[in-house]
């Protein structure tokens, strides 16, 4: 991957084995941990869709995992086990680095806003390095962050459904407007799927996915707006 080779000769530090990289969803996962695209460092998945469901303002705790569960119809345990416990390094080990690799959609930022909310829980106090991408395109940007607002704007946005008062990255702005969008009823996707009754689930979803690149959703979150919108 010739763009990680260009992130290794301009940053090698976060090559070390005091870097943990923490990549959205386990596709991603097995991809950088079976190659090591990252050198001696560490990596975890975060296995979640933060952009449906309800949240609390505690993060990773027994009623994040419950209120989390039940929103995706899952069992606290096989909750847990696929989300929580594939984040142990997160909460065991001490990091110098966090590097965060999440996608440009709604999808990847809403989960990107949750782990950046959850190192201010957790008082982290490395350095934390965004890598944004495209999924048509794997052309990674890299971005220092600075903690300090995003606890304020996960509770805004995730909890209350609230424009956030702090000034964001452009494309973490532009994601949580469309996140903001969703939330209303009708949106673009509900009206595209009252405009379409004649199409089957699996035929909707196909669609659906190609319209609505921005959003990042996939297969079981459009399955359950369709249900929804068709009882």
């Amino acid at each position: 991957m010739n763009e990680v080779k260009l992130l290794q000769r301009s940053n090698g530090e976060l090559f070390d084995e005091d870097v943990l990289n923490i990549l959205n969803g386990q596709m991603m996962y097995e991809e950088f941990k079976t190659k090591k695209l990252m050198g001696n460092s560490d990596y975890v998945p975060f296995n979640e869709a933060m952009c449906v469901h309800p949240t609390t303002r505690q993060i990773f705790d027994d009623e994040f995992i419950r209120i989390r569960a039940a929103g995706h119809h899952d069992t606290t345990r096989h909750y847990t086990e696929l989300v929580i416990d594939s984040l142990t390094p997160l909460f065991h080990k001490q990091y110098n680095y966090i590097v965060l690799w999440f996608g440009e959609d709604v999808f990847c930022q809403m989960n990107l806003l949750t782990i950046l909310a959850y190192l201010e829980q957790a008082q982290y106090t490395g350095r934390v390095f965004l890598n944004t991408f495209r999924d048509d395109e794997f052309k990674v940007s890299q971005t220092e962050l600075q903690l300090g607002n995003y606890r304020g704007v996960y509770e805004e946005v995730l909890l209350h459904h609230q424009k956030p008062k702090a000034n964001l990255l452009p494309v973490m702005y532009q994601a949580v407007e469309l996140y903001l969008s969703m939330q209303t009823e009708p949106n673009d996707v509900t009206k595209f799927i009252k405009n379409n009754e004649h199409l089957s689930t699996g035929e909707l979803v196909k669609q659906l996915i190609t319209l609505f690149p921005t959003l990042g959703y996939g297969d079981l979150q459009y399955i359950e707006i369709i249900n929804e919108v068709r009882k």
